[in-house]
């Protein structure tokens, strides 16, 4: 089967399902695991650019957006070179990538047919069932059942003793937007409470002022799209760097990469074990990349 998927959570799972070698084309933003990195790329952003400041990147995404425009584009030549049979994409977030309209548009003109498969999970529990959608779509349902049984066997039980802390994670700094969609529930799963949105609901755009006055207790800085260094280059601003400090959560602010909580797909499960971790003070090896930004009143501990 030749597969096109442009969506990076999606492009993961395949290759988690052991249909790696049948990924024919990709977007720009599938980068994991390393291997994706040399397949034909068909979509890329418009306007991205993660060198700019945040506040930056944001205005120009929501002046795009505000016109009704996509923030993608896809290359119809090698859509119809690639002749896919299948066709991974969502329907959530225009900002994430191409809508399944836009797909369904550019085929049409590519002149190809594949199977368009869109995923739009809202809540942890339709992130799992993401990846059975796929593992159907590739004729290879039992592979899905094999890595949610892994993916569920390993996550951690969730009981903590008394009140549950308050978690609050940022998905983006400047303007402050708190994490919503399913992160509440990696955030449940964990132990914690959230604070923000409601479970699958979108993210809540909001101010360091306001976050100070939550009580907040745990803060782990996760911008959707940025690697930790990425983050931490933005965090060398010091109006910025006073903002977040201001905060002072009990348990310490962390920086860690994107995909424990951004991308919808098995390494989710790393942002409940992260998450489960530093609820109770501990920061051990951890497969992606996570900092300590400020040590909390009882320090996380390696």
């Amino acid at each position: 089967m030749r597969v096109v998927s442009v969506l990076p959570s999606a492009t993961e799972i395949v290759c988690a399902l052991g249909h790696g070698p049948e990924l024919v084309g990709r977007s720009a933003e599938c980068d994991y695991p390393l291997e994706v990195r040399g397949v034909p790329v068909v979509m890329q952003p418009k306007v991205w650019d993660s060198d700019r400041p945040s506040r930056e990147i944001d205005a120009r995404v929501r002046a795009v957006r505000s016109t009704g425009a996509s923030l993608y584009s896809l290359d119809l030549e090698v859509l119809r070179d690639l002749r896919p049979d299948l066709l991974l994409t969502q329907d959530l977030c225009g900002v994430c990538s191409v809508t399944e309209a836009e797909v369904a548009a550019a085929c049409a003109r590519a002149g190809v047919s594949p199977r368009v498969v869109s995923l739009t999970p809202r809540r942890l529990d339709e992130v799992w069932d993401s990846v059975s959608t796929i593992g159907r779509a590739l004729d290879d349902g039992a592979a899905a059942a094999r890595l949610l049984s892994r993916t569920r066997d390993t996550l951690p039980a969730a009981q903590i003793a008394g009140s549950r802390p308050r978690v609050a994670v940022v998905e983006w700094l400047d303007p402050p937007i708190l994490a919503g969609l399913w992160t509440p529930d990696i955030v449940e799963a964990a132990g914690g409470r959230a604070v923000g949105p409601a479970p699958g609901t979108p993210g809540q755009r909001t101010t360091w002022d306001a976050l100070a006055g939550n009580d907040v207790d745990l803060l782990i800085l996760s911008p959707c799209s940025f690697a930790v260094d990425r983050t931490m280059r933005e965090l060398e601003d010091a109006a910025l760097r006073e903002k977040i400090s201001a905060l002072a959560p009990r348990l310490g602010t962390f920086v860690a990469d994107e995909a424990y909580f951004s991308r919808p797909g098995p390494r989710l499960a790393e942002g409940v074990r992260l998450v489960h971790g530093l609820l109770r003070g501990r920061l051990g090896p951890s497969p992606m990349p996570v900092t300590p930004f400020a040590r909390g009143r009882r320090g996380a501990t390696a």
